[in-house]
């Protein structure tokens, strides 16, 4: 005779949290030097992250998150740069994923309630950089502002809207006393593209834009004229407009409030007449 008894063997361990906080952008339309350009550049941040544990010291992580970035050269202290009068935002959808290092070790196993953490990652992001013009939103990558759909540029080649970025950061991680996992967070993402913003490389010249892109373009283009109260302002094909030598980049600072999880799979033991006992097959 044989006995049949139910048993349950967990195979994984992680967390699912939701995730709010700010972010923050860097480029060509950041503003360095003005607590009001700084406050300007901050933007919300929202999404949901889930983790799974490898081992106390490290554990994979997944993140889907959205922000907000903007820039704006009006908030610079900086003359010359005021005068360029340009600005953007964009909203971003980003998906990630990584490792922590839990440096002190951080499990639902352990008796450690709080460990700093590093974590690393890879992500891919959407973005639209938007501006507003006349009372309403612009989005900027059809208009082509840099003769990105001039044959007459072959080098000023349109950008995508989805683009990768490598994710470096660190935190800390905390057990509440109800066993709630709460995590603070500082994370960049350096991209590999220096349109974020829609300012990379030259100014193509007012009266080009407008015969061949349209008086939309040549106006968002260069949008010195606004700033001046003037006339369309014309500079020459190949003037300086944004530094393409450099990529835009940007961080967050989040706070996490989330569950530990145990995910498990039923399997079942057989007991024999015998006393031996086929135990749950582990995974």
């Amino acid at each position: 005779m044989m006995i049949w008894f139910h048993c349950t063997s967990a195979w994984a361990q992680g967390d699912i949290s939701i995730v709010a906080g700010i972010s923050n952008y860097q480029g060509e339309l950041a503003s360095y030097s003005t607590a009001n350009g700084f406050k300007a550049k901050i933007g919300p941040v929202l999404g949901i992250h889930a983790g799974y544990e490898m081992s106390s010291r490290f554990q994979l992580r997944s993140d889907l998150l959205y922000l907000r970035l903007s820039g704006d050269d009006l908030l610079n202290e900086r003359e010359i740069t005021r005068s360029r009068n340009l600005n953007f935002f964009s909203p971003v959808i980003q998906l990630a994923g990584g490792m922590d290092w839990n440096i002190l070790g951080f499990s639902q196993k352990s008796t450690k309630s709080f460990s700093p953490y590093v974590s690393i990652g890879a992500s891919i992001f959407y973005m639209n950089p938007m501006t507003t013009y006349e009372g309403k939103k612009v989005a900027l990558h059809p208009l082509g502002t840099e003769g990105q759909y001039l044959s007459d540029y072959p080098d000023q080649k349109p950008y995508s809207l989805f683009q990768p970025s490598i994710q470096i950061g660190g935190g800390l991680k905390l057990f509440t006393s109800g066993k709630m996992i709460i995590a603070l967070e500082t994370m960049m993402s350096y991209t590999f593209t220096d349109y974020i913003d829609d300012v990379s490389t030259i100014y193509i010249s007012y009266d080009e834009l407008l015969a061949k892109s349209g008086p939309l373009t040549a106006a968002l283009a260069n949008r010195q004229g606004e700033y001046l109260n003037s006339e369309p302002v014309v500079v020459s094909t190949g003037t300086k407009r944004g530094n393409s030598a450099t990529n835009d980049f940007f961080g967050t600072i989040t706070i996490r409030l989330g569950i530990p999880i145990e995910i498990t799979s039923n399997q079942f033991k057989v007991r024999h007449k015998n006393g031996k006992t086929i135990h749950c097959p582990k995974f």
